[in-house]
């Protein structure tokens, strides 16, 4: 073969390598949801609704909305202090920008609710017990730690934090780069099935050593995987297309670095966190590192895990195995 066949050859395995890594590749999550009904889950607009009343007439307004959003307001009648927080609350200018930005971002919600319906009908597949949240969106001033929460049968969507990584008040907020970089409605249902994924319960206590909170991460990611089949692997670990790409390249050095130092069964917070926390880059990689690379490895340890054990279910996975259990018979090899 000529050389220069053979850079065409090689050159096209590395593309179909990467491709291939883009999503979850298993042929376990080719299921049928055919006969799973649509949840029917719809947003309920109470920022949308809260800000659209007329501040000088709250007095009648507020005691209605209430009725629709007792979650958020408590049920009628309300004090005096709720009439004087609400309304400071929808006449603070910053948040009436927020709020306006959020009504011409998402005009609807048919998009998101279209997604949202087509995961949820995946998590039924695996839990048909499972019980479909009530959904309401509201405006948090903010809330980048917590943009969306599950509380029982009630699912919250700080909808103001899917804005556009762009959207200049998150610069005023002061919030940081690394996670404005998914403050996008592209992240919105991956955000939302990972709180679902993280209110499963497990019969297994949170260890302190890093392998357990790597394949606490990486437990996540797969159940992203399971809900989420069709998406792109960054959108599910929110990684840049080139962070994605310094894992793929750099996965055999990450392993390597994690058993030269004696990583995996560390306790020592100081060490261990900075794999694990979120963050611009890994403070013991190079530049162009992304954050939270504990979570990558984790990730690929349960998938190589869940390939090699094809009668251990989501469920039991989820729910029953530990992490040395899962590393074991694994077979993962970078």
């Amino acid at each position: 073969m000529r050389l220069l066949d053979m850079r065409n050859v090689l050159l096209l395995i590395a593309i179909l390598l990467v491709l291939g890594s883009c999503k979850s590749g298993s042929d376990r999550f080719n299921i049928d949801i055919s006969n799973i009904p649509d949840p029917g889950m719809e947003v309920q607009r109470y920022g949308r609704d809260l800000f659209s009343m007329d501040p000088d007439n709250i007095g009648e307004e507020l005691p209605q909305l209430a009725n629709r959003y007792a979650f958020f307001l408590g049920t009628p009648p309300l004090d005096t202090l709720s009439f004087i927080q609400i309304h400071d609350f929808i006449t603070d200018p910053f948040l009436l920008e927020i709020a306006l930005a959020c009504d011409t971002q998402f005009t609807d919600m048919k998009a998101i609710e279209e997604q949202m319906n087509d995961a949820f009908r995946h998590y039924i597949y695996y839990y048909p017990e499972a019980r479909v949240p009530e959904v309401f969106s509201y405006v948090s001033g903010l809330d980048f730690e917590y943009p969306v929460q599950l509380h029982g049968d009630i699912l919250l969507i700080a909808i103001d934090m899917y804005l556009g990584n762009s959207f200049e008040p998150y610069g005023r907020a002061r919030i940081p780069q690394y996670r404005t970089k998914r403050a996008a409605p592209d992240y919105l249902v991956r955000d939302i099935m990972l709180e679902a994924g993280s209110n499963i319960p497990t019969r297994n206590e949170n260890g302190i050593i890093l392998l357990d909170q790597m394949i606490e991460k990486g437990k996540l990611l797969y159940f992203l995987d399971a809900m989420m089949p069709e998406v792109h692997d960054s959108i599910k670990i929110a990684y840049s297309g080139q962070q994605l790409d310094w894992c793929l390249a750099n996965e055999p050095h990450l392993w390597a670095f994690l058993i030269e130092n004696e990583l995996l069964f560390s306790s020592d917070y100081e060490k261990t966190h900075k794999l694990i926390i979120d963050g611009p880059f890994t403070s013991f990689f190079p530049d162009g590192s992304p954050g939270r690379t504990g979570w990558w490895i984790g990730w690929q340890i349960v998938r190589s895990f869940m390939e090699n054990n094809r009668d251990v279910t989501l469920p039991q996975l989820m729910e029953e195995l530990r992490a040395r259990q899962i590393l074991d018979n694994s077979a993962y090899h970078p």
